[in-house]
Order: structure tokens, then C-alpha cells, then sequence
């Protein structure tokens, strides 16, 4: 059963030499996700950005997080048309890298 806590979708990603693109695509996917409740909390935060208590964050990996109303919210933004009509934007200049976590 998909319960109704927020879920979030957190991904990683290494910047390329060539983000041409890549704001043709946050628009478009910033459109979608607030259809589906989506806000996003953390926009490509580097290193510098963070607190790092344990370990270590390489310095040219980024980091997003995205929070929506339900695990289901998310899936359906994931899965819905428009979504997928764009996911080549982003793959043709990011190597995916992504994880989802919910509240159970």
C-alpha cells in the first residue's frame, strides 16, 4: 500500500562540459512537477553548499532533492507522458543518477 507521507526524490550528477540544454529542461520539468505537487528543496548543491560530517562529497558532484505530497504523486509525475517526453533532455547532457525515498 502507498501511503500518503511525503516522498522525495533525491539525485546526484556530475556537471558536463556542455549544460547547453539543460535550462530548456529545467523549465519543462518544473512545469510537470508542479502538476504533480512537486517542489523542489535543493537545487544542485556542490560541496561548498553542504555541511559534510562524515566521509567525503567530491567537489564537482551536485545534488537535488525534490519533495512531493505522496509516494504516488512522485511515481505518477515519473511515469506520466510528458514527463518521459523529456527525460531525453536531461540524460543527453547528465548520466542519471537517481534514488527515491519515501516516509513510511
Amino acid at each position: 500500500m502507498i501511503n500518503n507521507k511525503a516522498a522525495y526524490l533525491l539525485f546526484s550528477f556530475i556537471e558536463t562540459d556542455n549544460m547547453k540544454g539543460f535550462g530548456a529542461y529545467a523549465r519543462a520539468s518544473n512545469i510537470i512537477l508542479e502538476k504533480f505537487g512537486g517542489e523542489l528543496l535543493i537545487a544542485g548543491a556542490k560541496a561548498s553548499d553542504m555541511s559534510i560530517f562524515e566521509g567525503e562529497w567530491p567537489a564537482d558532484v551536485g545534488l537535488s532533492m525534490i519533495q512531493f505530497p505522496s509516494r504516488q504523486h512522485l511515481e505518477d509525475f515519473w511515469s506520466c507522458n510528458e514527463y518521459q517526453e523529456i527525460i531525453e533532455m536531461r540524460t543527453a547532457i547528465l548520466k542519471p543518477n537517481f534514488t527515491l525515498g519515501f516516509s513510511r
